[in-house]
């Protein structure tokens, strides 16, 4: 019988103005769009890297690899603005709020997670990294027209800038209320 094993992820925490933010963007969208499954604001951040079912005595060492990359990346601003969705906004399936990062830092910490997860051995991601925040997902056809007009009246939503200085690893648990989120270890950026 196999081991138990977590889904674990890396990513940033939102600051509590950014969830503010999102929580209204959310709000506004629900009232003009039914039959999306929403987020919870609370449970939204922006993942660096997924990495599946690992098993729990991995941690530690997946961490450290991770974290000799990522220490050596100063803390830094990205700013949260605008509305979209995948695969195109006219008909989503996932409706996000992007991410700008004109210093390339987000980028290269990013670059730097990926690194150290590949060298304990996970494969590499084969997509590029396009950092936005999932607001909520919709089943192909069900309100697609409806919500694809509420994107396009937050399309420049702006949420204003968020320091980043720390990266965290999380445990996701799906439950039918949600995944439900705990954070197991924090790596701290330069200051």
């Amino acid at each position: 019988m196999p081991g138990i094993l977590w889904r674990l992820f890396f990513a940033v925490e939102l600051s509590q103005e950014i969830q503010a933010g999102v929580r209204r963007i959310q709000q506004g969208l629900k009232e003009r769009a039914p039959g999306v499954r929403w987020v919870r604001p609370e449970g939204i951040h922006l993942t660096l890297r997924f990495l599946g079912e690992v098993a729990p005595e991995r941690i530690e060492d997946i961490w450290s690899r991770v974290a000799r990359g990522v220490q050596t990346i100063d803390s830094f601003t990205f700013g949260v603005r605008g509305c979209g969705g995948f695969p195109i906004a006219k008909k989503p399936r996932v409706i996000w709020i992007g991410i700008q990062d004109p210093s390339g830092s987000l980028k290269a910490m990013q670059a730097k997670v990926e690194t150290g997860v590949v060298e304990f051995g996970f494969p590499r991601e084969e997509r590029g990294y396009n950092p936005h925040l999932t607001l909520g997902r919709l089943h192909p056809g069900k309100g697609q027209g409806m919500i694809a007009q509420a994107i396009e009246a937050t399309r420049a939503a702006d949420l204003g800038e968020m320091e980043v200085r720390e990266v965290c690893l999380f445990r996701s648990q799906l439950k039918p209320t949600g995944a439900e989120y705990t954070k197991l270890k924090v790596i701290p950026l330069r200051s």
